[in-house]
Parts: C-alpha cells; sequence; structure tokens
C-alpha cells in the first residue's frame, strides 16, 4: 500500500483522508504544517516559518520532521523542502527578545546575524 501524503515543492502537503493511516498522519503533520483546506477527500496543509518556529519551539528538530515526512510521502520529499525545514528550524532560537529594566533588548551570539537585523528598515526604526 502506498503512503498516505504527497509533499509538493511550494511546502504544500496533500493528506488523503480515505487512507488507512490518515488519522495518524494527520496528528503528527499537524505538529508542523497548518491545515489550510479540508474538502472531503484530500486536505491541505501547508509547511510555513511560522509553523516550523512552533515545531521547534515544542522540541522537535529538522531531522524528525523530515523523517515522518519521508516515511508517509508517497514520492520523495522535493530537496528544496529538505533544505528549507532545515534552515528554518537551526534559526529558531538565534535572536532573542530580553527585557531588561523596562527596555526590551534585541540578542543574538552572532554578530553577522544582528548586522543583517540591524539592517532592516522594520528593525532599524526602534534601534
Amino acid at each position: 500500500m502506498q503512503n498516505p501524503m504527497i509533499v509538493q515543492s511550494d511546502r504544500s502537503v496533500l493528506l488523503e483522508t480515505d487512507h488507512p493511516q490518515y488519522e495518524d498522519a494527520r496528528d503528527v503533520l499537524a505538529r508542523f504544517a497548518e491545515l489550510e483546506k479540508s474538502p472531503e477527500h484530500i486536505h491541505t496543509y501547508r509547511i510555513s516559518p511560522l509553523s516550523l518556529w512552533n515545531a521547534a519551539a515544542s522540541g522537535l528538530d529538522a531531522e524528525t520532521i523530515l523523517d515522518t515526512l519521508n516515511r508517509l510521502s508517497k514520492y520523495e520529499v522535493p530537496q528544496n523542502i529538505s533544505r528549507e525545514i532545515s534552515e528554518f528550524i537551526t534559526r529558531y532560537g538565534q535572536i532573542r527578545l530580553v527585557k531588561r529594566d523596562d527596555r526590551l533588548i534585541l540578542e543574538t551570539d552572532d554578530p553577522v546575524l544582528m548586522a543583517q537585523v540591524s539592517g532592516l528598515p522594520s528593525v532599524n526604526k526602534f534601534l
């Protein structure tokens, strides 16, 4: 029997609702992807930077997510998806917003990353 999911290069995941593994796949997929559409036979999920951030915050790592996708996907997971998941998960925790006295301080251990963030117009106006 084939697996219940198709992982697409745009970070969407199609899940067959009639498949015997549907409930297990749905439960594990919900840990790192957002449900976008739920018509009768195929549900569409989206793996987003925010869903991966939340997954990392709950303790999931890139290897676990990729193992899950590879185990449940009908076809090979696109390489760009594997790369993006690893990149997004690795970013978690690199920048911290810390309260000191009555101020919020942006912290990172990476000076290059701090320079990149400081250069963003949306951030720069608060520095």
